[in-house]
């Protein structure tokens, strides 16, 4: 009963929120920042409206989350407010639509089609936040506000991992999420976007700037805290670069100063975290290489048994009930129901097959090549901002070697707004935005950024 009561609420938030966002530039602009910082939030801020809660796939319910319902009343005002500049299909829809396709085909065909459903209805979800943050940053949205969204996400993980590292004593921190191996996917789709803001963004006021910094810093140190040995170092890897493609477009003093003092703290950060590093990596045990193997392996069983893949979000479920599969297994073996291949491209390949696994390819490449050439063509300081996205969503990809925290729900939604922040600003740069690329030097007269209605 009060599952119902509360998605009656949330339903009826929805043509409230979107009638203020019909009428007011800011509330436009506040929700793409609400839509952003609820991705962080994760199963704190979300219900299933039918759900199989035992189950060991990434998807286990029909889920509804607040992003989702600041994503839809968004979507509705603008598309009530702008029908004529409305972008109905932005960049790589179709593929999109393809992929969705193939696998809802393929969902039909599987041992558990409700299980695909699952995760076919998040797929629905994501592109609705996709399409939202396109159309947002197409019709003119200050890119401050997803500044707020971006600040707000890393200030609760920094938050969580303090209170978790030092109040509740916890080895290996989860921040708000389900696994601490989350921690590090979700991080750097923000650490390095944020750490170029901070060093390039002339107009952010001096507060913005430290607490951007000091954000970063703590973004690191949560990642620290979850003992991710690939984690940790594609996060300080992202610092470095991000801190180095700031200094390529700008040569300002106050840059260089800024420089030298983040990379002197990363220096003595490292020395003192030496030691616990070094002992998580002589510790980690030799049974969690083992067992991340024997579902790789299970994977490319599945794929050579199944060209057409056994259906996505039925991995585990294959698994549990086809005993073949898991004959190999030796450190899993026990496993009353199977878990889920620690590997996202094998994943996706057991799942929907080689054809499916190329369209993810070619996805995942569109979007990150959009965000370098952006980068690299756009001098403006969206243009330096998407060498962050760019960053962000290459640490993402080199993780997937190792994880399949992507098809988690906070992951792949911050994943969606990197991908169409990708996708818009390189297509066209809100005039508003249009803005030399400094370093944090405040202007004489801050004036107020007045955002188009």
């Amino acid at each position: 009963m009060k599952y119902a009561v509360l998605a009656i609420a949330i339903f009826a938030a929805i043509p409230l929120l979107g009638a203020a966002a019909y009428f007011f530039a800011r509330a436009r602009g506040f929700l793409l920042s609400l839509m952003l910082f609820a991705t962080v939030l994760g199963a704190h801020g979300s219900i299933n409206l039918f759900s199989r809660e035992l189950y060991r796939g990434p998807d286990r319910g029909f889920e509804i989350t607040l992003a989702d319902i600041f994503c839809w009343a968004l979507g509705a005002a603008m598309i009530a407010r702008f029908p004529r500049r409305i972008e109905w299909f932005p960049r790589n829809t179709w593929l999109l639509l393809a992929l969705f396709l193939y696998a809802s085909i393929g969902a039909l065909a599987a041992p558990s089609p409700l299980f695909a459903f699952f995760s076919l209805w998040k797929g629905v979800r994501v592109f609705a936040i996709y399409w939202c943050t396109v159309n947002a940053l197409r019709l003119g949205t200050g890119r401050n506000y997803l500044w707020y969204g971006y600040a707000g996400a890393a200030l609760v993980i920094v938050t969580m991992a303090l209170e978790q590292k030092y109040l509740l004593g916890i080895y290996r921190i989860s921040g708000p999420f389900d696994h601490s191996n989350t921690v590090p996917i979700y991080a750097n789709l923000i650490l390095p976007v944020l750490l170029i803001w901070a060093l390039c963004d002339q107009q952010l006021r001096l507060p913005q700037v430290v607490v951007s910094i000091a954000l970063c810093l703590g973004l690191l140190f949560a990642v620290l805290c979850t003992f991710s040995r690939a984690g940790l170092a594609i996060s300080v890897a992202c610092f470095i670069a991000g801190l180095a493609w700031a200094n390529l477009r700008s040569t300002a003093v106050r840059m260089r100063s800024a420089s030298i003092i983040l990379v002197l703290l990363i220096m003595l950060a490292g020395i003192r975290a030496a030691g616990p590093i070094l002992d998580r990596i002589r510790s980690a045990p030799q049974a969690s290489a083992a067992a991340r193997d024997e579902f790789n392996e299970a994977a490319r069983l599945m794929l050579a048994s199944n060209p057409f893949g056994v259906g996505v979000n039925n991995f585990s479920y294959v698994l549990t009930t086809q005993p073949q599969f898991r004959a190999h297994f030796d450190v899993m073996k026990n496993e009353v129901q199977g878990g889920v291949c620690h590997h996202i491209y094998w994943l996706n390949a057991a799942e929907t097959g080689y054809v499916g696994l190329a369209i993810y390819l070619v996805l995942m490449l569109r979007f990150t090549y959009s965000a370098l050439v952006g980068a690299i063509r756009n001098r403006t300081l969206q243009g330096t901002l998407l060498f962050g996205v760019f960053l962000g969503l290459c640490a993402m990809h080199a993780v997937s070697f190792y994880e399949w925290a992507f098809r988690l729900t906070p992951v792949m939604q911050l994943f969606a707004i990197s991908a169409a922040i990708a996708v818009a600003w390189p297509e066209r740069v809100p005039a508003l935005s249009k803005v030399r690329v400094n370093t944090f030097q405040l202007p004489a007269v801050s004036a107020p950024v007045r955002v188009p209605s």
